[in-house]
């Protein structure tokens, strides 16, 4: 790694920890928490090589689990968040140099319909109880506690399975309206490497043998996530617009100016 790169994955690792620490609102179910460091990691991701998006992707965002008090999830937030931010940078890259834009649309419409196993899968051995609440309870925003209500775990199998078959009618959807948007589906397709990624971690590692919580409490975060990496790119996508425009307006100047 060069120099120049070694500054440039400093910089923005300090750039993904803030976006990631600057608002914090915790998940109880899981002990997780929604952040807006997604925005940072596709814009990063837009505008640096696969290895420095990657670095910075997980550094950052695992440092903030340490800061924040959630450091049994930073080794995991590391690997994930790795690959989310290089896949992204390497997908980008490929949508610029070349038409991989029909290779990505089967990408994105297969971990759509593997992120839906997921979800269904753990509910079809699932004899606990079943039933849709709100509570009141304390969260943290931020650092600072709030008592607001929150949808309590025990949702209906149903209800799982909509939002199974939702997710796989969504990654198809998306395939269709983000042609027009190509920088939209390596975005999309990082974010829903992130989700399954923390659905893992959870149903295996975290909730059983951290948390001593039902592993199917995983669950509660899938949407939280999937919110989390869409408002992601709601975020990103405009400001790597913008970034391209001010590269492009530049590069003109340099032409006009020689």
């Amino acid at each position: 790694m060069r120099f120049q790169d070694i500054v440039r994955t400093v910089i923005y690792t300090a750039i993904t920890f803030i976006a990631t620490a600057i608002l914090v609102v915790e998940t109880p179910a899981t002990g997780g928490y929604f952040n807006l460091g997604e925005a940072s990691i596709y814009v990063i991701a837009s505008i640096s090589n696969p290895i420095v998006a990657a670095i910075a992707s997980g550094l950052g965002p695992a440092i903030a689990d340490i800061v924040l008090g959630y450091g049994y999830f930073a080794p995991a937030t590391f690997a994930i968040k790795f690959c989310e931010g290089f896949i992204v940078s390497k997908l980008i890259s490929k949508v610029r140099a070349t038409s991989k834009g029909r290779i990505i649309n089967v990408a994105v419409v297969i971990l759509g319909v593997i992120l839906a196993l997921a979800i269904a899968l753990p509910i079809a051995f699932y004899r606990g109880e079943e039933h849709l609440s709100i509570e009141l309870g304390w969260i943290h925003v931020s650092g600072t506690p709030m008592s607001v209500p929150y949808l309590y775990l025990a949702l209906p199998s149903y209800i799982w399975i909509v939002i199974a078959i939702a997710v796989i009618v969504m990654s198809i959807a998306v395939t269709c309206i983000a042609r027009l948007k190509p920088y939209v589906l390596p975005m999309i397709l990082g974010g829903m490497v992130m989700v399954l990624g923390y659905f893992l971690y959870e149903y295996f590692v975290s909730n059983p043998l951290i948390l001593g919580k039902e592993p199917i409490a995983a669950l509660a975060e899938v949407p939280i996530n999937i919110g989390q990496f869409s408002a992601g790119v709601v975020i990103a996508y405009p400001v790597v617009q913008f970034i391209e425009r001010a590269k492009g307006v530049r590069g003109k100047g340099s032409e006009g100016r020689g």
